[in-house]
């Protein structure tokens, strides 16, 4: 890989989990054994409405393991969830989206959009809860691909039944309309993308005729959020390790990917331009033109380059190199026989707001 990457570590883990602080099935303890059973460097918990973690001492290191402690809040409906993270309390009976998102920027805290394109409606019992306040500003990213809805959003009839059996093997892609909305919010102002897990692990049934789906290990398998952090992290110092990792998640330093199609730490996204300032993903001050976007993954794939939210130019192999001599938005999507893998945080080139196209 690049050396221009020797000052710049790669962290890979688990966002949006619960436990059994809200709805989870699974503490905490089993939580962290899992993440470490998987080589994960970091995971951020998110049970609804609490921060039973943090008062309860699980936020810190646990060997290599770092534990972040947020948690996710809801209105009044059960709609507009938003994933927070770097708050000490949770600010209960504000039920108005616009109202916590400002609170949560107010505290010096980081907020996601979470699921916000579910829109299922053939389980009575859990229906969708969608992001319906686009009008708000002043959240930092959006939650681009959520496991679990990406898995709900497929059981229409009895033969879906199957995959409760396989619970990562039908993982297709973001959705399309949601890709579409983070490329348009992202000519107005930096709109940071993560990947969810969305971890629960139910068991069903009763007695000797109930099992498990979603056992927490096999979840821990699926979408990951992958981040550049400086110098890595540092077991002696929590509280610098957790600010990398939120500044890193804020400023979309990084990429997300689909562990099921492989393991996709090693990648490298960056851009080069005439001087030889080297630009990585994410929020980033302004880059002359014309520049190079380079790109190296660990596997061979189909690497796309998207510009303004179109498809302009693809690569096979497992590396690309594409000429950026315009102003504008551009990520890669990286996919494997088909199935989606990679997607990298975008590359804003020039000054906000962006013209529309």
């Amino acid at each position: 890989m690049s050396s221009d990457f020797n000052s710049v570590k790669e962290i890979c883990g688990a966002i949006h989990l619960h436990t059994t602080y809200s709805d989870g099935g699974v503490g905490y303890q089993e939580l962290i054994e899992a993440a470490s059973s998987v080589n994960l460097d970091f995971v951020a918990v998110t049970d609804h409405m609490s921060l039973g973690g943090k008062e309860n001492g699980f936020e810190g290191f646990a060997k290599d393991l770092c534990v972040i402690v947020g948690y996710e809040h809801q209105d009044s409906i059960n709609h507009n969830h938003y994933l927070v993270f770097g708050v000490q309390k949770v600010f209960c009976g504000i039920d108005k989206p616009r109202e916590y998102v400002k609170a949560v920027r107010d505290a010096g805290g980081i907020g996601f959009l979470a699921h916000p394109a579910e829109k299922r409606h053939y389980f009575g019992n859990l229906p969708p809860y969608p992001w319906t306040e686009w009008k708000i500003r002043g959240f930092d990213g959006i939650e681009i691909w959520n496991q679990m809805s990406d898995w709900m959003e497929k059981l229409r009839s009895p033969l879906s039944a199957i995959r409760l059996f396989y619970p990562r093997r039908f993982l297709a892609s973001p959705p399309s309309e949601l890709l579409k909305k983070w490329d348009l919010l992202n000519r107005e102002c930096f709109i940071s993308g993560i990947g969810g897990v969305d971890a629960h692990t139910r068991r069903i049934g009763k007695g000797l005729f109930s099992f498990l789906i979603f056992p927490i290990k096999v979840e821990l398998k699926g979408i990951r959020t992958h981040l550049y952090i400086k110098n890595g992290l540092s077991k002696s110092d929590y509280d610098t390790s957790r600010e990398s990792i939120l500044g890193a998640l804020r400023d979309g330093t990084g990429f997300f990917s689909n562990y099921r199609r492989g393991d996709a730490r090693g990648a490298r996204f960056y851009l080069r331009n005439n001087e030889g300032q080297m630009i990585l993903p994410g929020k980033a001050a302004s880059f002359s033109l014309p520049s190079m976007l380079f790109v190296e993954i660990p596997q061979r794939g189909s690497i796309h380059l998207i510009a303004d939210g179109k498809r302009v130019k693809t690569v096979h192999g497992s590396k690309a190199e594409f000429q950026i001599s315009k102003q504008g938005i551009y990520r890669i999507e990286v996919y494997r026989k088909t199935k989606a893998w990679i997607y990298s945080n975008p590359f804003p080139v020039g000054s906000y707001p962006f013209q529309t196209v």
